[in-house]
């Protein structure tokens, strides 16, 4: 579902909007010029002035579907998209990729619920390592419009962000407001999804 132009959606009370999101955005959008937030933004003049400054640093931009894991499948595909042309890059990232499921297990995450995602995940990294032959930026992008892949990569990257959080939860705790822990943080947001 390829969208050449961004798509507005317009709310419909009858149809769930995680639903409607899903029937019209796709999960990473086609490359378009950051002009085409302009339009969008002109009846804002703060947000219009930032699309400006944007428009001097950048050329281009994806939209990702805004369900909750935009963050995480921006990063992710723009990091992986980066990979593809730098070798060098590619080869230190596989190093610290293949061996994140064992740091996982090590800090108590199920092993087995872990190499589900990590497996996917790791197929995802070693098609990026492929030749530029037999794997491109095109096939990055419609493996990461393929629901399945994409939402692996998410919940793997949110797996590996959980386990620095609690890495590091005295440096981190300070960032957490009330009396929450590092883990209470973690379970209340979604990012400790399998921990014990």
């Amino acid at each position: 579902m390829a969208n050449e132009a961004p798509v507005t959606t317009k709310y419909d009370p009858g149809v769930s909007w995680d639903g409607q999101i899903s029937d019209s955005i796709d999960l990473v959008g086609n490359m378009e010029p950051i002009s085409s937030l302009e339009g969008e933004y002109a009846s804002d003049e703060i947000f219009h002035q930032k699309v400006q400054d944007l428009s001097r640093k950048y050329k281009s931009m994806r939209r990702t579907r805004p369900d909750g894991n935009c963050f995480f499948r921006g990063f992710s595909y723009a990091y992986l998209e980066y990979l593809l042309k730098n070798k060098e890059e590619y080869k230190r990232f596989y190093e610290l990729a293949s061996k994140s499921k064992d740091d996982l297990v090590t800090m108590g995450f199920p092993k087995f619920t872990v190499e589900d995602f990590h497996d996917t995940f790791m197929e995802v990294v070693k098609k990026v390592g492929e030749s530029s032959d037999n794997f491109s930026q095109p096939e990055l992008h419609d493996l990461f419009n393929q629901q399945s892949y994409s939402d692996y990569v998410v919940v793997y990257l949110r797996l590996i962000t959980s386990g620095q959080l609690q890495r590091d939860s005295e440096f981190y705790q300070n960032f957490i407001d009330g009396k929450r822990t590092v883990l209470e943080f973690c379970h209340q947001v979604g990012v400790e999804l399998l921990m014990k």
